[in-house]
């Protein structure tokens, strides 16, 4: 602890002069990050742009002004583009005790100004020279329509005189138009007077086209003072020297920022030698620390060995201890479950013993007199048919033979003779089915009392599992088979049949209110046995099938299913060391595919 705090002592100047430096350096880089020589190059090239925009406006408004333009497109692009170029000028940024910037922005306000009041200014020259353009094409067109109509009045000098009188019109306007002065607007103000007294006396159409004549000269006269006013005043707009004074304001301060950037890079000049001078000092102060540290790390690593060795030791007996210990537990788990489903099979072995046994008694008792109740009905109906050659024999007598046969329609015995043997043959059929349930009850009862591995037939197991849910799967859909030839497979047969017995109920739950199709199918491929039950029911969706071998997961209503059929079909597939596959699809049904080895690899 005396040793850190007398560390600390010695690093502390060395501390805050490194600190005092750092200030510094960050003072010089913030007040240098304000200068940017490309923002000024930008707003030069930018004010160089502007000035060669307004120059080509200028000259395509005299462009327009002497007919060379047909359209005013070019001074509405240039407008649009004179009207954003001020706008990207990049002022700088504001400095105490500093009033360039505050000047620029004034500047760059009065050019945006001056710029908006020549648009102006453009805007009404546009106005008038498409007047004064309309009414100068008048003119000639005029001129000759008046002309045509004094030559075809022929004789008449009036007539005559006005054609005259038009072209000398339009010669004075055209001259003054091109060539403004106080002769040619003598000129043209004589020839108007010539044509206005020269209307008296002339047809009134013709009058009228001398008039409208008249009145396109003065307007193109009016007009044209208006668009030369404009047109000196265009020129004369002080925009060049907003660009000039502009331009003069940023080199100003190009030049104090690189003055000021030249004495930025003195102090950095002094503050890096100092800095690297101070470097050297605490390189060498680590340099005799690192030293030390070297040292006793090599110290705690020879103890960080040791100790790593020891619990690398540790670890290793703790990582087999924990191995024993999960195999252990998954044995004893795997025996628990063998345990569990021994006794299970072998209690419903017992019951279905019991119950095989109860029903096998009266069986015996209904086949038996079945058999007796056919032998004596065949001796009853023989003496029936005797009463009935008998009833023929006393055709004499009409009232007995009428009351036999009133007797015998009234019995319906001729329907009787028909129905009896069709039920007997009826119950016989039933007692044979019960017969099959008994027998497949008895197999089943002693492969679960024996629980062992033996050979058995896949076909035949599946026949004893349907017949132990017959009832069942009968109301739901028909059965078919298409079995194979399989060979005989090594297994438990009781838990087989609890296998095909789960898959068999869930196809039958799967249907709807329709009665639906389950078909069975057996062989053999890739030197294994395999059975297939498949359903048209309702099927099942993709983000379902991965969970549908959990124990407790259904898909059915609450309190219609527990969710372990499938568990157990699983469970006994993996312990006969089988597959079990599922392809499924909504709508369509689901089909169940179990695979087994022929014979065991070995003890499972």
């Amino acid at each position: 602890m005396k040793g850190w705090r007398r560390a600390a002592r010695g690093w502390l100047p060395f501390a805050l002069l490194a600190a005092l430096l750092a200030g510094a350096l960050l003072y010089l880089y913030q007040d240098a990050r304000d200068y940017d020589a490309s923002s000024y190059a930008g707003n030069v090239a930018l004010l160089r742009q502007i000035k060669e925009l307004d120059a080509t406006w200028e000259l395509d408004v005299m462009k327009s002004r002497m007919g060379m333009n047909q359209n005013y497109d070019a001074l509405v692009a240039t407008q649009r583009e004179l009207e954003a170029l001020p706008q990207q000028v990049r002022l700088p940024p504001l400095r105490s005790g500093d009033a360039s910037t505050e000047a620029l922005a004034a500047g760059v306000a009065a050019l945006r100004r001056e710029l908006a009041g020549k648009a102006a200014m453009i805007e009404l020259f546009k106005s008038h020279n498409a007047v004064l353009r309309n009414s100068l094409a008048y003119l000639p067109a005029a001129t000759g329509d008046i002309v045509e109509l004094g030559a075809s009045g022929a004789g008449r000098g009036g007539l005559r005189q006005a054609g005259v009188a038009a072209n000398k019109v339009l010669l004075a306007t055209l001259v003054h138009n091109e060539n403004a002065s106080d002769e040619t607007l003598f000129d043209m103000e004589l020839a108007l007077a010539v044509l206005s007294a020269g209307t008296r006396g002339l047809p009134p159409q013709l009058a009228q086209r001398l008039e409208l004549l008249g009145v396109h000269a003065r307007t193109v006269l009016r007009e044209q003072r208006a668009v030369r006013d404009l047109l000196a005043a265009i020129v004369a707009a002080p925009v060049e020297q907003h660009l000039d004074r502009i331009g003069d304001l940023l080199s100003a301060r190009q030049q104090s920022d690189t003055v000021q950037m030249q004495r930025h890079r003195l102090y950095l000049l002094l503050l890096s030698a100092a800095l690297a001078a101070l470097l050297l000092y605490a390189a060498l102060r680590l340099v005799r620390s690192h030293a030390i540290i070297q040292r006793v790390n090599q110290q705690l690593r020879q103890a960080n060995e040791g100790l790593e060795a020891a619990v690398r030791e540790r670890t290793g007996e703790l990582l087999r201890a924990n191995g024993q210990l999960h195999t252990e537990i998954a044995e004893r788990k795997q025996l628990e479950g063998r345990l569990v489903q021994s006794e299970k099979l072998a209690s419903v072995g017992q019951l279905a013993a019991g119950v095989a046994h109860e029903i096998n008694n009266p069986l015996a008792f209904l086949a038996a007199n079945s058999a007796m109740l056919e032998r004596y009905l065949e001796r009853m109906f023989d003496m029936l048919a005797a009463y009935e050659e008998a009833e023929l024999a006393m055709a004499g007598s009409a009232d007995v033979a009428a009351r036999l046969k009133e007797k015998r329609e009234r019995l319906e015995l001729a329907y009787l003779r028909e129905d009896i043997p069709a039920m007997l043959d009826e119950s016989r059929e039933g007692m044979g089915r019960v017969s099959k349930i008994v027998l497949a009850l008895k197999e089943f009862a002693s492969s679960a009392a024996q629980q062992r591995w033996e050979l058995a037939d896949l076909n035949g197991c599946v026949d004893a599992a349907l017949h132990s849910v017959a009832a069942d799967v009968d109301k739901a859909a028909v059965v078919d088979k298409h079995y194979g030839a399989p060979p005989p497979v090594e297994c438990m047969p009781a838990q087989l049949n609890q296998v095909v017995v789960n898959l068999l109920l869930n196809a039958s739950q799967a249907m709807g209110t329709q009665r639906g199709r389950i078909t069975l199918r057996t062989g053999t491929a890739g030197g294994q046995a395999w059975l297939e039950v498949a359903d048209d029911g309702c099927g099942m969706a993709a983000e379902v099938l991965p969970r549908i071998f959990d124990p407790f997961f259904t898909t059915r209503d609450i309190g219609q299913g527990t969710g372990l059929g499938l568990a157990l079909t699983y469970g006994i597939v993996q312990q006969h060391q089988g597959r079990i596959d599922v392809q499924s699809e909504p709508g369509k049904g689901s089909t169940f595919r179990v695979s087994l080895p022929l014979r065991r690899s070995g003890e499972i």
